[in-house]
């Protein structure tokens, strides 16, 4: 009898597309009851989702509501475990353990969160398969950013290791814990939300996060039965570690440079002393992500072969085209058509219309944290940035100055009104100023 375990991955509930960020509930929704489709045809003994539930840090109540609602049905169908990854937060997933567990009567944990990887706080939890022949042991390791060496761990000398260093003794550690006192009949399986090197990325990763300073060794990885990876949106194989280790991949195409790969589901049955079997089946219910590059009569030609999809157009032309974004839409009337560039002598251009000006832009606050972590500030040093800007913003503009109570007294005296209604604020600041020859005549 064998082990089956279902991996998932990468949901980014709540990621948007496009500069106008247009929202794919509908779609979350019908991929996520595919998800479930085949949980319960397959009928695993255990689920494992490798992280990123959510793609912001700060989820909506609808994102939250919709992972909660298919946790608790995958709850039903097998235990699941759930890794924490770059885009989760502690807090959050702490919160979505208690919704399940005061709505869905969850008394037995049968969904769990893989939170903590400091020393004693890794989550290694024990399955029995359903004809009790084996047992599933995984150890389950949340997203490391650098940072958490520092808050995390006890060893001092692991604040100065590199990232590749520190996760060696990590990883050789949770193979410890999990391969202890293993019997004969225990299949040992890892999961972890982290870049291995090697893997192909897609563009919808952070930049940073699959950088070569964030990247693990192969030969790093745990020796088990099955690896259950996440972080990475391209479903893949890793096939440098000696036993099956997988990129399960997002489960719709995230970003354009994900047109052509194939979403899906990993379904691994493992029997100890035997090759395992790995199947992945597709998930189709996803809008398709198409790229439409060449000049407007070329792009014609292909339209007609783009149905249903989210569209990026590229357009070549000798000179500036008119009405260029409606032309594109009575080409394509059932596509999306979210971004469309018109490249013309090397240079390429987006095309704007109406709405797209009225659009909410970056605040100051997220342009600055964006350009400090491409950079590599991290940390303390990103945190007193952080707060220098905020800093900055709260104190009053020198150019606003005080409000001039001397000249609301004066409009109120002229106007013949009281003067106990006038705010004389300034009047006694500027008197202060005065008091202690800091003010000086200009």
């Amino acid at each position: 009898m064998t082990a089956r375990i279902l991996h998932t991955s990468d949901w980014h509930l709540g990621r948007q597309i496009g500069h106008r960020r247009y929202r794919r509930d509908n779609e979350f929704d019908a991929v996520l009851n595919e998800i479930i489709a085949i949980a319960k045809h397959f009928t695993p003994d255990l689920i494992v989702h490798s992280g990123d539930l959510f793609d912001s840090w700060r989820p909506s109540l609808h994102d939250l509501r919709r992972a909660a609602d298919t946790l608790r049905l995958l709850g039903r169908i097998a235990p699941t475990v759930v890794v924490a990854g770059n885009h989760d937060t502690r807090a959050v997933l702490n919160f979505l353990e208690y919704v399940l567990d005061a709505t869905g009567g969850d008394t037995d944990h049968r969904v769990r969160f893989a939170t903590d990887s400091y020393t004693g706080g890794l989550l290694v939890a024990e399955y029995p398969t359903a004809a009790r022949e084996q047992t599933i042991r995984i150890g389950a390791l949340p997203y490391l950013h650098p940072n958490r060496f520092t808050y995390d761990f006890d060893d001092p000398s692991t604040a100065t290791a590199s990232f590749a260093h520190q996760m060696r003794h990590v990883q050789a550690d949770a193979h410890r814990r999990l391969a202890a006192e293993r019997g004969p009949a225990d299949i040992l399986v890892y999961a972890a939300h982290l870049y291995v090197e090697g893997a192909t990325v897609s563009r919808s990763e952070r930049p940073i996060s699959v950088s070569e300073d964030f990247a693990v060794a192969a030969a790093g990885l745990p020796l088990v039965d099955y690896g259950a990876l996440g972080h990475i949106h391209k479903p893949q194989s890793i096939d440098s570690v000696g036993f099956p280790a997988r990129y399960a991949g997002s489960p719709l195409q995230l970003d354009f440079g994900e047109t052509h790969d194939t979403k899906s589901v990993v379904l691994a049955e493992i029997e100890p002393g035997t090759d395992p079997l790995i199947e992945l089946v597709p998930l189709t219910t996803g809008r398709r992500l198409v790229n439409l590059t060449g000049t407007l009569d070329e792009i014609a030609q292909r339209a007609s072969r783009v149905s249903d999809a989210w569209v990026k157009a590229i357009v070549d032309t000798d000179r500036p085209t008119t009405n260029l974004s409606e032309t594109l839409a009575a080409m394509l009337p059932k596509a999306t058509i979210v971004d469309i560039q018109e490249r013309r002598a090397g240079a390429t251009s987006p095309v704007l219309d109406r709405s797209a000006a009225t659009e909410e832009v970056p605040s100051t606050t997220d342009l600055l944290h964006d350009y400090l972590l491409d950079r590599k500030v991290t940390g303390r040093r990103l945190d007193h940035a952080m707060a220098a800007l905020a800093q900055i913003q709260a104190a009053p503009d020198p150019g606003e100055g005080v409000t001039c109570c001397e000249e609301d007294l004066l409009a109120a005296a002229l106007g013949g009104h009281g003067l106990d209604h006038v705010d004389r604020t300034g009047l006694l600041l500027a008197a202060a100023d005065c008091s202690d020859g800091s003010a000086v005549a200009k």
